[in-house]
């Protein structure tokens, strides 16, 4: 008989989904209801940079809350506090008192819950799925956030048409059904750690990361590339509503997004195996340079949406050949805290993202934004030709000495 996922992580898949997708229309719907209430799209880039800087603050003490609490209780509770917060939200939008200034406390506490959710439920799968299992697992958590990335934005681009409070209902309901799910599940999902030194272990995983050229060219590809993207929502927003195109339009745009995430999931890892770590890098970060350049000269809804899929294709290429490249580099010891300081760096200034979109959008016009944008990320390109080719022997073959100690322990 075929090994199964088990009743617990269905019951985890499934509520922490339901929330995922409604959580995808409601960050379509916050910075959107805030550019049509105000007409200055700088309030759009404002409420995206509050729900970026929400998941920033939250994501290195939410790791320390998954390891020494346990995941059921953070699990009921965040999904809890996220169905409150939206259900305020739908009803001061109905009664129209959903000000600027309420929408960004809502857009930050959002923000803070999902980034907080995010490794409380990944510690629970590794605690509840065989070890056999988790690499179906974890891709099928993959699949659900590019499914999200589809589904929600679609869904609120519909329900925006009626109101922006269905929208912010329905999130409501899908955050209440993860909270009933986290409830169901069992309080003993994996042991609670009694580490007493978080700063100092965070600080030697960060001195790890900077030692390797690659994973440092790592973090700076992927904190240039999360600004860019960061900034696309504001520009779609803008660029629909100037247009005429509408509420349809935006949902099409921002849900090719996540069918292009979807695509270049399927395919990043045929493309680890076939191309070299430094062309893969290079060669997917140009792919996005110029599907900008596209999206920058495109005027169709249908136009615009395959350029941004084919440039959403591309991300996830580059993440998997450098977390596959930072798993061979990186010691054992190491590998968690690398994995979560790298990813902090990458999101730290991406909540500027949708800020200086607005700025550029405001004070150059939307075409002129993108090709800055393309233009930045084809410097980053080039930089990564450079640094990947000069190092690729250092990279590649883990010359960092705890890298080779460890691959003379593994025999």
């Amino acid at each position: 008989m075929r090994p199964r996922l088990g009743g617990v992580f269905w019951l985890l898949f499934c509520g922490e989904s339901a929330s995922a997708v409604g959580t995808g229309a409601s960050a379509v719907a916050l910075p959107l209801v805030s550019f049509q209430d105000s007409g200055d799209v700088r309030a759009a880039g404002l409420i995206s940079t509050a729900l970026s800087l929400g998941i920033v603050a939250a994501r290195l003490p939410a790791g320390l809350l998954a390891d020494r609490h346990e995941r059921r209780t953070i699990l009921l509770w965040c999904n809890a506090v996220g169905a409150l917060v939206l259900g305020a939200l739908a009803a001061l939008q109905a009664s129209h008192a959903a000000h600027l200034a309420l929408l960004l406390v809502a857009a930050f506490l959002l923000g803070a819950v999902g980034s907080t959710l995010a490794p409380a439920e990944n510690v629970a799968v590794r605690n509840v799925v065989d070890a056999d299992l988790l690499p179906r697992a974890l891709a099928l958590l993959q699949g659900r956030s590019a499914f999200a990335m589809i589904a929600g934005p679609l869904a609120g681009g519909a329900l925006l048409k009626a109101d922006a409070a269905w929208v912010f209902g329905a999130d409501a309901m899908t955050y209440l059904t993860a909270a009933c799910c986290a409830f169901l599940l069992p309080s003993n999902m994996g042991p609670v750690s009694e580490e007493k030194t978080p700063l100092g272990a965070t600080v030697e995983g960060l001195r790890f990361l900077w030692r390797s050229p690659l994973l440092r060219y790592g973090a700076l590809n992927a904190t240039v590339l999360n600004l860019v993207f960061n900034g696309l929502l504001i520009v779609i927003i803008a660029s629909t509503q100037s247009a005429g195109a509408g509420e349809v339009s935006v949902g099409v745009q921002t849900a090719a997004l996540g069918a292009g995430a979807l695509v270049g999931a399927l395919v990043a890892a045929p493309v680890a195996r076939r191309l070299p770590v430094r062309h893969a890098i290079v060669g997917a970060t140009a792919v996005i340079a110029a599907a900008l350049l596209g999206f920058a000269v495109v005027r169709t809804t249908w136009g615009s949406a395959l350029m941004l899929a084919l440039a959403a294709a591309a991300g996830p290429v580059i993440t998997v050949v450098v977390s596959a490249a930072q798993m061979r580099i990186t010691p054992l010891r190491l590998q968690g805290r690398v994995h979560s300081g790298s990813g902090f760096l990458a999101q730290a200034i991406a909540p500027l993202g949708p800020v200086l979109a607005g700025a550029s959008a405001h004070q150059f016009g939307m075409t002129s934004t993108v090709f800055g944008a393309a233009g930045l990320v084809l410097l980053l390109a080039v930089v990564g030709a450079f640094i990947t080719t000069h190092h690729a022997g250092h990279s590649d073959d883990l010359s960092h000495p705890e890298a080779r100690s460890l691959e003379v322990r593994r025999g």
